[in-house]
């Protein structure tokens, strides 16, 4: 990995009273200027111990750069260009033109907390992440090394606490180019773990799987370890070919790969039974949105292919087996999903397309409730006519809460009564949200700023 600071504005400002508890979170978004919905990036960090919290902004151009160049011999070595000057007549992945393949891959998608106030920033698809030090007021961009320049990572990054190694996925650039064509086409790939910023990887799996790799997670006693691919290519039919899931039984080096759901973008090990995992299908397809509303909005069109669903599996000596699932009509695209332990009742918490949260017994898989997400009367500006859609979702650590985040606001929401207390109000230019982080690391404090 090679390593240098990128330069970022630090904004502080302070948290209500009602909001105290032993909880940070962390969100990554996209933030629009005025003249360009995807300027900037903005990532939000919010300590509930200290009531205090922070933003910081830095420009998206300095986020693409160091993968620019990979990108060009990537697609050059498929007889293919990334040529700024003909951005409307070539299509990548998903049949999108240049603008929108750079700015799908360079968005910030989860955050990984490495303990004492620093939290790493992994981008959608590409060859680097971000590390925030809460501490020292900085941020590191961490780049893969020239020797895999044909690489780019993962979107979700793992932290074993005990041993301090990230876990990472990375998948051949310029195969993955190849699928535009060939869909069917098999990528190199890799499992690896590293220290935070060192050179020195260690190869944990290798072969041919896929591209865009979207998680990686390992259960608590380390037997098992987990990815998932965001696929959304269509065969000949035009239907979607199943995502594959890849699982790795590390203390007997076996392995299965599961292709039963259609988009497979994320996993969850029970928080009781290290032999239980729940898998997200989301089952939407991304399409070409024109470079209009690419521009002005800064948004992609989305295509539901019928009700999302949650499966859950036991992993046996004999592989994989599906134990139950979750699904229900009006349950559309699944973007966030978070298994955690409330009041001793095991809950799903699954998001739902535009402005509602489902919650499942994770036991049984059955449906409990809907809590609706809306932003108050007093967000609804002149200039947005619709309302703010939700954008991402986590527990807090003890259970208590939902940390919910829309195009409008961050807001707290009690699990047990559905009650929302308007956190922030972000007023506009929001237009990206993937996965926030919430974590019991409170050990940080920004200080000495001007409050916003």
């Amino acid at each position: 990995m090679r390593s240098h600071h990128i330069s970022a504005v630090f904004d502080a400002f302070s948290l209500p009273p009602c909001t105290a508890m032993d909880a940070s979170v962390a969100i990554p978004t996209v933030k629009g200027k005025w003249t360009m919905k995807y300027g900037e990036h903005a990532y939000y960090f919010m300590n509930f111990r200290t009531l205090r919290g922070f933003r910081i902004r830095l420009s998206h151009l300095d986020v693409i750069r160091p993968g620019w160049n990979r990108l060009r011999k990537a697609a050059k070595k498929q007889g293919k260009s990334v040529s700024l000057f003909r951005p409307l007549t070539l299509r990548y992945h998903y049949r999108f033109n240049i603008l929108e393949q750079v700015m799908l891959m360079t968005v910030p998608h989860t955050v990984t907390s490495v303990g004492h106030g620093r939290f790493v920033v992994n981008l959608w698809s590409w060859c680097g992440y971000l590390v925030v030090d809460t501490a020292a007021r900085t941020v590191t961009y961490h780049t893969t090394s020239d020797a895999d320049d044909d690489s780019v990572l993962g979107s979700q990054q793992w932290f074993d606490a005990q041993t301090e190694d990230l876990y990472a996925m990375s998948y051949s650039l310029s195969d993955s180019i190849g699928r535009i064509d060939n869909p069917v086409r098999p990528v190199a790939f890799r499992i690896f773990k590293h220290r935070l910023g060192e050179a020195d990887t260690e190869t944990v799996w290798r072969g041919e799987l896929s591209d865009y790799m979207h998680d990686i997670l390992l259960s608590e006693s380390h037997q098992y370890c987990v990815v998932c691919e965001l696929g959304m290519y269509l065969d000949e039919k035009k239907e979607i070919i199943p995502s594959k899931v890849l699982i790795i039984d590390l203390g007997r080096n076996r392995q299965w790969v599961l292709d039963r759901f259609v988009v497979a973008a994320h996993a969850f090990f029970d928080p009781d039974d290290p032999n239980i995992v729940y898998f997200s299908n989301h089952n939407f397809e991304f399409k070409h949105s024109g470079l209009f509303k690419l521009l002005t909005r800064g948004a992609y069109s989305v295509k539901f292919r019928g009700p999302a669903s949650v499966y859950k599996y036991r992993l046996t000596l004999d592989g994989p087996r599906e134990i139950g699932v979750f699904t229900q009509g009006d349950f559309f695209r699944l973007t966030n999903m978070h298994v955690f332990n409330h009041r001793g009742r095991k809950v799903i918490a699954a998001m739902g397309f535009p402005d509602v949260i489902f919650l499942i017994d994770a036991d049984d898989m059955s449906f409990i409730r809907k809590i609706w997400v809306r932003d108050p009367v007093s967000l609804k500006h002149f200039y947005s006519k619709k309302p703010a859609l939700i954008g991402t979702i986590a527990p807090s650590p003890d259970g208590e809460k939902l940390l919910v985040q829309t195009t409008g606001s961050f807001q707290i929401v009690d699990v047990s009564t559905g009650k929302r207390d308007l956190v922030r109000d972000y007023f506009f230019g929001h237009v990206c949200f993937n996965h926030m982080l919430s974590s019991r690391d409170t050990k940080w404090e920004l200080t000495g700023e001007a409050l916003l």
